[in-house]
């Protein structure tokens, strides 16, 4: 047995059959090991984020002592990293001087980068409504009611153009949400199913 192909398998085997089955017996032990191997995961979880940190920070310190293109930006980045864990860690998270730095400029800049979202949206809905079948043809039609619906001029020129977009939101698309819902979930089992069982070593940096 090697420890860095087959321990990781065992190990996923263990936690995984002990998690599925507290799920249908109750039994006090299974949940004791069942509860661990959740505990564990959000202590991996820690680690992962503090590796990805550590990478982030690896790959800017290159880029911004080397002087490669924008290094200017790798430098902010280092900057900021290192002065939001001080006043998170030193000064706590209800400290004003973390407070700033979340509501003052991370808050404004993920919505800077969300609002300009919508034109990627507007463009991809450009590409996605040219009517070159009848499929393409449905799509157009429902965005546009949709749209319609749901903005101040299109209860002006028409008052059922709300229950329109309101009925197509509740009922096709709640159909198709759903149903992408429970596929994705059913992939999601399928994989889980894979990994427990060893099936899927990708993970592990194998085929």
């Amino acid at each position: 047995m090697t420890v860095r192909k087959d321990l990781p398998i065992i190990l996923g085997f263990i936690g995984g059959a002990a998690v599925v089955l507290m799920t249908f017996f109750d039994n006090a032990g299974l949940k004791y090991w069942a509860n661990n191997f959740l505990q564990w995961r959000v202590i991996m979880a820690y680690f992962a984020l503090l590796l990805g940190g550590g990478n982030i920070l690896r790959i800017h310190w290159k880029t911004a002592t080397l002087r490669r293109k924008n290094w200017i930006h790798s430098w902010v980045l280092i900057a900021t990293l290192f002065i939001t864990l001080f006043c998170g860690i030193i000064l706590g998270l209800r400290s004003p001087q973390y407070l700033f730095l979340f509501n003052g400029l991370y808050s404004p800049l993920g919505a800077t980068v969300f609002s300009m979202n919508a034109f990627y949206i507007a463009s991809a809905c450009y590409r996605a409504f040219r009517i070159r079948n009848g499929l393409a043809a449905v799509l157009l039609l429902s965005g546009t009611l949709v749209m319609l619906g749901k903005v101040g001029i299109g209860a002006t020129l028409w008052n059922q153009f709300p229950v329109i977009s309101d009925w197509i939101l509740n009922f096709p698309n709640s159909a198709a949400m759903r149903a992408m819902s429970m596929g994705s979930a059913l992939g999601m089992v399928g994989v889980s199913l894979r990994i427990v069982l060893g099936l899927e070593r990708g993970h592990l940096g194998t085929q």
